[in-house]
């Protein structure tokens, strides 16, 4: 029994998000849902506040995270438009890219990944997320660093040169999926948690922000429903102005006349040096987490998104609307093995760092 795996039917919107536009026709199924909410006893959080969270993490095992669900919708409209090849493209831990490149793999197609900011062989290396892709047997493209337009420009004209060259239709698929069907994702995850008692149950949403289309989809779930709650989306890369632009361009997309400062409070504190940084303070965050509660963050995404909420609990707690907060868990669990971590993982004081000689002369030997 496959349950439907990989198997394309037509996709209706929530009730509430029918007059939208540009509403995807089909989805495939790639994941099973709906994954669990549970309380989560996250260190350092002020007393009053409760955290729950909502396992995203467990969509899949190689397809794991929120990805999985924006992919859902992309790959159904390349296989509608009957595609051989995908491209896409992504930094070197990209998650977006591992997803894309074995999704393309279970479902025949092959997978064209441009890297961004590597410009030599030598630096791709195989850890973590690239190790994944490549192992997907991905055709990968060297693309030293530009702007965010010229590498979507490349991603289209890569499209374009795939076909030509090989003479079979080839879909791109635009940089961390952001898009209008990848919206209607988190449209439709925000109705799912609704299912779960979100209303009830939950006064605040906290999740990570990167290119803009996961919290985009969750704000407008929260507002055509009535704005029950507050979203806050932790920054990871970019700056509030630059996702305000990206997110109010998306919504018009969509036809709706708002604009992303109306519906979600962007926090744009704890990008660090930028997208693929990580600083000690954040591994350390990282660790201590894991070491007390079992839950895996990525230094990239969810570690990032993790350390603002805590951050803005205890600097700034009048910005939350009530004391319940619910954190969207994205995934990202394959950034843990790029050997970032390995900068504070023998540092003294590391809550990993439980490393005991073995005590022979006090431990009598059980014959």
């Amino acid at each position: 029994m496959d349950n439907g795996y990989y198997q394309m039917h037509e996709y209706k919107a929530p009730a509430w998000a029918q007059h939208l536009n540009h509403i995807p026709s089909h989805i495939v199924k790639l994941t099973s849902l709906n994954t669990p909410i549970h309380r989560w006893s996250l260190p350092g959080v002020p007393d009053g506040f409760q955290v729950f969270i909502k396992r995203d993490d467990l969509t899949g095992v190689e397809l794991s995270g929120s990805k999985v669900r924006i992919l859902q919708f992309l790959f159904a409209e390349a296989l509608r438009h009957n595609a051989r090849h995908v491209v896409t493209g992504g930094c070197l831990q990209s998650n977006h890219c591992r997803a894309v490149a074995l999704t393309c793999r279970q479902l025949g197609l092959t997978p064209h990944i441009v890297v961004a900011r590597v410009s030599k062989k030598e630096e791709l290396g195989a850890k973590g997320n690239a190790l994944l892709y490549r192992l997907a047997g991905s055709h990968l493209y060297m693309s030293p660093t530009c702007s965010y337009e010229a590498f979507s420009q490349r991603l289209r004209s890569l499209a374009g040169y795939i076909s030509d060259k090989y003479r079979e239709p080839c879909y791109c698929i635009p940089l961390g999926g952001a898009s209008s069907p990848g919206m209607f994702a988190f449209i439709t995850l925000f109705q799912e948690l609704i299912e779960q008692g979100l209303f009830d149950n939950f006064d605040d949403i906290v999740v990570s922000i990167a290119t803009g289309c996961t919290a985009a989809g969750i704000a407008v779930g929260n507002y055509l429903t009535g704005s029950k709650l507050r979203i806050h989306a932790v920054s990871i890369a970019l700056s509030k102005e630059e996702l305000t632009k990206r997110i109010d361009r998306m919504l018009s997309d969509i036809e709706l006349t708002l604009g992303a400062n109306d519906i979600m409070d962007i926090i744009d504190d704890y990008i660090g040096e930028g997208y693929g940084t990580a600083t000690e303070g954040l591994l350390e965050t990282i660790t201590n987490v894991s070491a007390n509660t079992g839950i895996l963050l990525d230094p990239y995404y969810t570690g990032k998104g993790t350390q603002g909420l805590l951050e803005e609990l205890k600097k700034t707690p009048s910005r939350f609307q009530g004391k319940r907060i619910l954190f969207i868990h994205t995934g990202g669990i394959f950034g843990l093995f790029n050997g970032e971590m390995d900068r504070v993982m023998n540092l003294p004081g590391n809550h990993a760092y439980y490393i005991n000689e073995w005590p022979e002369k006090d431990i009598p030997l059980v014959q």
